[in-house]
């Protein structure tokens, strides 16, 4: 590839808030569809799909470059596009409907990512590589496209903004890209807001939450969390999987919860809200009776504050996330309350995070730690990660064939017990990327059977659901020309 001079490029600059993973990540999505594809061939709407990663030693930072001449060198590689055929090979498909509400396995990312795809971004740079990737693979029941990028310049709203270009370009759609500026309207927000006066309290109770539950990055530290998630994988053996609900399913869950809302009149709580709400919840109902702290960290958008002053916040393409903690809570405690007073304490963290005191506080705090942190995993705590990515859009990719399932991969690097939440079909998957315990998949499944048989979302006791699973399971067996693997196996 020939290199790009200044005359025919520009450079894109990044934020102190971009660069996420910028050694150790990337972002892949994993789409599953009936043999029949799309056969139009991606087309270059976006040019900054067609930038390079490169360092910039005087800012220390890395950037894009991009290609602004009106055609690109003969030999300028847009994406990386690779195919794999595994013509024996079943991918784990569960029929799912608007009334679904069940476990779903997970296949593995080798169907959906090819083994030279890169992952940090001194890789992209030294490579001069195309930062998009695409991989298809065909096994014997359905095709399986993969699309990947560097999570140091994209978050999920920027990857919804990559699946969105790709699809227009696929099937023709109108589409206005996103501006592309040689300035960075997130880092000049941040370098205002780093010189002016501080707003409110320096260390808000928000910043207090997170600096409890993140940690430096040092040798003690990272063994630390090694350790811990060896722990899950290997002794808990902790399981990666999905759970998927269908419209009807989030509706009737949604309308209970929402119901509680208006006639207690404390807050208002969103779906996202929750869901996420619900899922913790139910892991929470099959945990040991001790004291242990459940914490929670959340990425969230930071430029919501300035949407109504600069409106080109509505479509930044790069990574905005700020990440958000609970408060201290005991699985006593989140057992005991209903799913909407955790909803409600999920949406109080989240706008806890949306105002300027977090952000110079976030701001100050991170460069006291070195520059990053890792999650803290201490001793007598179950440690969450969760990702809201619905907003982004990542869903959307019509690739002309019928959607059968949607998964989501940080490689090479992410703790156990993260999930994320996405849109499917009208309903919502819940992705527990790298695996939780295998009792904790048993507790929501054994949620998800009492929601199917209309029981109440909440004070339901263990021994009514145990009842109604040995019950469904009886009639199972029963049912001699039934499938073989029912809505909710582990198996």
């Amino acid at each position: 590839m020939s290199d790009m001079d200044a005359s025919s490029s520009i450079v894109v600059p990044l934020s102190g808030i971009d660069q996420n993973g910028v050694h150790t990540s990337s972002i892949t999505f994993g789409y599953v569809v009936r043999r029949r594809l799309q056969r139009n061939t991606p087309q270059e709407e976006w040019r900054l799909l067609a930038g390079r990663v490169e360092w910039n030693a005087e800012k220390k930072s890395y950037q894009i470059r991009v290609p602004v001449e009106q055609s690109l060198p003969k030999d300028y590689a847009l994406v990386k596009f690779t195919t794999s055929k595994m013509p024996s090979t079943k991918v784990p498909i569960a029929p799912i409907d608007d009334d679904s509400a069940q476990f779903l396995e997970k296949p593995p990312v080798k169907y959906f990512r090819h083994s030279s795809t890169l992952n940090s971004l001194s890789d992209y740079a030294s490579r001069r590589a195309a930062i998009l990737s695409i991989h298809v693979s065909l096994t014997a029941n359905c095709a399986c496209v993969g699309v990947t990028l560097p999570h140091g310049l994209f978050d999920a709203t920027g990857m919804g903004q990559v699946v969105k270009a790709l699809n227009c370009s696929l099937n023709n759609l109108p589409w206005i890209p996103p501006k592309i500026s040689s300035s960075n309207i997130l880092a000049e927000e941040l370098e205002r807001l780093a010189v002016s006066e501080s707003v409110g309290d320096p260390c808000p109770p928000g910043l207090v939450n997170l600096q409890r539950d993140f940690t430096s990055v040092n040798v003690k530290n990272v063994l630390s969390l090694g350790t811990s998630m060896a722990t899950e994988m290997f002794w808990h053996r902790a399981k990666a999987g999905a759970i998927y609900l269908g419209p009807n399913i989030v509706e009737q869950i949604v309308t209970s919860v929402k119901k509680q809302a208006a006639d207690e009149g404390k807050g208002w709580v969103s779906t996202g809200d929750i869901l996420v709400a619900f899922f913790l919840k139910r892991t929470s109902k099959k945990a040991q009776p001790i004291p242990m702290l459940s914490q929670s960290a959340l990425p969230s958008r930071c430029e919501k504050h300035s949407l109504e002053t600069n409106r080109d916040f509505e479509s930044y393409s790069h990574n905005a996330l700020l990440p958000f903690a609970f408060p201290p809570l005991t699985v006593q405690q989140i057992s005991s309350m209903s799913i909407y007073e955790f909803a409600l304490i999920h949406r109080k963290a989240v706008e806890s995070t949306r105002n300027i005191p977090f952000i110079q506080g976030y701001q100050k705090w991170v460069p006291s730690i070195g520059g990053s942190a890792i999650p803290s995993r201490k001793k007598g705590t179950d440690s969450w990660l969760l990702s809201n990515q619905v907003i982004g859009g990542v869903d959307k990719l019509d690739l002309g064939s019928e959607q059968l399932a949607f998964w989501h991969w940080m490689l090479p690097f992410l703790p156990d017990h993260s999930f994320t939440l996405n849109k499917l079909r009208g309903g919502y998957i819940l992705d527990a990327c790298n695996g939780i315990r295998p009792n904790r998949w048993t507790a929501i499944v054994k949620a998800l059977d009492s929601i199917k048989e209309g029981k109440p979302l909440d004070n339901l006791s263990f021994n009514d659901i145990d009842r109604m699973v040995k019950v469904k399971r009886q009639k199972t067996a029963e049912c001699v020309d039934g499938p073989a693997v029912q809505s909710g196996s582990l198996n």
